[in-house]
């Protein structure tokens, strides 16, 4: 008998060892979403389901929390990306193949639940502003005891930026690489955050547009805390929009009531829409002649040549993605620098970019994201 139970407790400690929490075993935890709800999930996710991939999603928080493993995380995704960041699509599955593979589930309203819970996912992760829009699709899936963890980035809030990396980092069981994305980011707001303090000056009037219509037809503004429309806000900007789009939304103003307000300061966001030809090309794939022509064409617009912006050349063109996600620190900055050129003049937002590529993202940085008609 004594022959066997020495090398039977022998296997018992080795099982317990492989089983032991700092070998990877999960663990259960309950976190509190942006939504404001407790959410009880096992950790870390091996696998999970994205929304908004490419609207102020996960993803990007994926990749620098995971960097090159984050595909392997992907249970399923939304096409958004594919859709309409067609720029980032082809950016990511030219580095990850794998990710052309990824089950497609849908996103938000049209998002096939059925579909998500027969993946048996950890976790499935939805923008605030997603989940807003179908609530009652995410809590078939809560019911099937799938857990919804909510995130924000479209508050534009440094508050709530920092909650999701963190959640994010809890989620993913990388929780020293999220605190360190979410001080990282934090330096980079504060180097406009501390001096706009000092500033009195007068605030410029502003006119941001997402320019995926082309000029042919307006595209969205935005209201206040709300992307473009929370950055103004951040930034000290007064953003003409307030008086034509709600708080939290987006929509196209009255091109008439734009002449009537006159902006100091226009900008067109830019990204890579191929269903409208002449759309506002900004990011990958993109050169500093072309995005150049690209802004010029919505000057041309009928009255236009009657805005002090035009007259001034302070027409500007930003990429649509550095808002509402962990890099919207460079539109901060671009848009502090425009604002108060003077107070920021040592501030450089592109090189700030590339910086942060080197340290949180697993692709190279290429491509325009910010112009100037002043170039």
């Amino acid at each position: 008998m004594a022959n066997w139970i020495l090398p039977l407790a022998i296997l018992c400690v080795m099982l317990t060892a492989t089983m032991s929490p700092c070998m990877g075993q999960k663990e259960t935890i309950t976190v509190t979403d942006l939504r404001g709800k407790d959410v009880t999930l096992d950790v870390p996710a091996e696998n999970i389901v994205l929304q908004w991939s490419g609207a102020g999603g996960a993803l990007l928080t994926l990749f620098a929390l995971e960097g090159k493993d984050a595909p392997k995380k992907i249970a399923a995704m939304d096409t958004t990306l594919k859709i309409n960041r067609m720029d980032i699509w082809e950016k990511f599955t030219e580095a990850f193949p794998e990710m052309k593979d990824i089950p497609e589930v849908g996103d938000t309203v049209d998002l096939s639940t059925e579909k998500v819970i027969s993946l048996k996912p950890d976790a499935v992760v939805v923008p605030l502003n997603g989940y807003n829009q179908a609530p009652d699709i995410y809590k078939i899936l809560e019911d099937a005891s799938i857990p919804v963890v909510v995130i924000d980035y479209h508050s534009e809030t440094l508050e709530n930026h920092t909650k999701s990396i963190l959640l994010l980092g809890k989620l993913l069981g990388k929780e020293e690489r999220a605190q360190k994305l979410a001080d990282y980011y934090a330096q980079e707001m504060d180097k406009v955050n501390l001096r706009l303090k000092e500033i009195s000056k007068k605030s410029p009037t502003v006119y941001v547009e997402c320019g995926s219509q082309g000029p042919s037809e307006y595209g969205n503004s935005y209201g206040r805390r709300y992307m473009w429309g929370g950055l103004i806000d951040a930034c000290r900007g007064t953003n003409i929009a307030e008086g034509a789009v709600a708080a939290g939304k987006a929509a196209a103003i009255n091109p008439e009531f734009l002449l009537t307000q006159n902006p100091d300061i226009i900008i067109i966001t830019g990204a890579y829409w191929p269903a409208a030809a002449d759309s506002m090309r900004l990011g990958y794939n993109t050169t500093l002649e072309g995005s150049l022509e690209s802004l010029k064409t919505f000057t041309k617009r009928p009255g236009w040549d009657t805005l002090d912006a035009v007259k001034n050349n302070r027409v500007y063109g930003i990429s649509h993605v550095l808002s509402r996600d962990i890099w919207d620190f460079v539109g901060n900055q671009y848009f502090a620098k425009l604002f108060y050129s003077e107070e920021f003049n040592d501030l450089d937002p592109e090189e700030n970019l590339k910086t942060f590529y080197k340290e949180f993202m697993p692709v190279d940085y290429s491509g325009v994201w910010m112009i100037s008609l002043e170039e």
